[in-house]
């Protein structure tokens, strides 16, 4: 089944902004989905982070080892949710994390590669967070890409910070409302389509030129 196909099946769905959404229909929607996917599971969620059709072979520009992680990272953030218009709420904490993995595989496949450049460790040894700052270190398209990818970054370790203190130095779990969760979601996921779309496009113009000469 063609991309289309398999998210015009999923337009049944209202997109409810509640929990019950996830809770009557995702188990078996999104196992159909990932039984029509045909193990192209990350060419499925870049489509639809992007909203268009790829131009880009995703598994040959990729090549192992790293779309083999990004596609398994890419089937994790199809069973948080198969659509990201419907991710609702705290869905979004574990499909960032797996988003991130899947996404951070690109960069990296780019950086070494495609631009042939090393990447600077810090001191405490290899940080997932290198790579957005050698992006950010290069200017113009390339900071603009991992300047998003470090927001997603804090955004995620916001996620993951559930303690506050309060004034007498108690300290009380930290809570984030739906409301909350969603205008990240928002951010995160606009985040993603503009590096996305910014890092495909420089790849095809890379390989368009590598043709020309």
């Amino acid at each position: 089944m063609k991309f289309t196909e398999l998210r015009n099946t999923m337009q049944s769905f209202s997109g409810a902004s509640t929990s019950d959404y996830q809770l009557a229909y995702i188990t078996a929607e999104v196992k159909d989905l990932l039984n029509g996917l045909n193990k192209q599971f990350v060419e499925y969620l870049t489509k639809d982070i992007i909203e268009t059709e790829l131009q880009l072979n995703l598994q040959h520009w990729l090549g192992s080892p790293y779309y083999q992680s990004s596609n398994e990272n890419a089937k994790d953030c199809l069973e948080h949710c198969p659509t990201v218009k419907h991710i609702w709420g705290r869905k979004i904490k574990g499909w960032t994390d797996s988003a991130l993995k899947c996404y951070d595989n690109f960069l990296l496949k780019y950086v070494q590669i495609d631009k042939g450049e090393k990447i600077s460790k810090t001191y405490a040894g290899l940080k997932e967070t290198d790579v957005y700052k050698h992006l950010v270190s290069k200017g113009g398209v390339e900071q603009e890409i991992g300047q998003n990818f470090i927001n997603i970054y804090q955004l995620r370790s916001t996620f993951q910070h559930i303690q506050m203190e309060e004034k007498d130095g108690i300290r009380i779990p930290k809570r984030i409302s739906n409301s909350k969760f969603n205008k990240y979601r928002d951010l995160i996921i606009n985040w993603f389509r503009l590096s996305l779309i910014a890092l495909l496009d420089m790849v095809e113009e890379k390989n368009k030129n590598e043709k020309r000469n």
